[in-house]
């Protein structure tokens, strides 16, 4: 690896960090990640990092262990009986791989909410008049769903209508408010039978523009927060549902 260019290993917050920095310069696969080769630009950055006498933390290395064990399974020949049932292998290097895309997940979590801490430094609005009654007001959430499993849904929701969006030769930014985000959810969801619950694929199927996706996106923990919807998920990795529950109320 060339040493060019040093950085510290500092400069990440651990080794899947280090992982995803390598995978991403090197342009590799993460959903089918050639070990060997990983394995090697890792341990030459450790190296590097050692020649220069600099601490090495040993979540380091432990996950350089790791991936030397993988390589080792992956340079062995699969047994006979392996290739046979196929539909049972387990591949091992899967759980690294998970591990990655988890971090990656929450990675892209963390820069939306600093994209969105960045937006709201450069408005001014005048402070809100809290009162006893709203400041009691809740986000309705079943046990286990959490803020970040929402936004993380609303990411994946953006990169594919992002892809999906129509190619124009002018493109005109638009402005959009959270009353307007929140005036197009009620229409939406006004359109949902008796005790129907949606999802967010069928709440967005036909919006493409980012901007806008974001602030239904804020709206939508408003109107759960104003105990409009609620908002549930059986499992993780189950669709987030939106039930309307302003009727129930009145």
């Amino acid at each position: 690896m060339s040493t060019s260019l040093t950085i510290k290993l500092t400069d990440f917050e651990g080794p899947l960090d280090l992982l995803l920095h390598l995978i991403k310069k090197n342009k590799m696969n993460i959903f089918d990640l050639p070990i060997a080769q990983i394995t090697q630009q890792y341990l030459d950055f450790i190296r590097v990092q050692k020649s220069m006498e600099l601490d090495v933390a040993s979540e380091y290395l432990v996950m350089a262990a790791n991936l030397i064990r993988l390589k080792s399974i992956d340079l062995l020949p699969r047994p006979a009986a392996v290739d046979e049932l196929e539909d049972d292998y387990q591949d091992p290097r899967q759980e690294l791989i998970d591990r990655l895309l988890a971090y990656h997940r929450y990675q892209a979590a963390s820069e939306f909410f600093q994209e969105r801490v960045t937006q709201e430094q450069h408005a001014f609005t005048r402070p809100t008049q809290l009162t006893d009654a709203n400041q009691q007001k809740e986000i309705h959430l079943t046990p286990g769903l959490t803020l970040i499993d929402l936004q993380l849904a609303f990411d994946s929701i953006l990169n594919r209508q992002q892809a999906k969006i129509p190619q124009r030769r002018q493109i005109q930014k638009e402005t959009y408010t959270i009353g307007e985000g929140i005036d197009t959810l009620r229409q939406r969801l006004a359109q949902a039978k008796p005790n129907q619950s949606l999802n967010l694929d069928q709440l967005l199927a036909d919006i493409y523009e980012r901007d806008f996706l974001l602030v239904l996106f804020l709206a939508l923990l408003e109107l759960a927060k104003s105990g409009e919807i609620a908002l549930s998920q059986s499992n993780r990795q189950a669709e987030i549902l939106i039930k309307v529950i302003i009727n129930e109320q009145s």
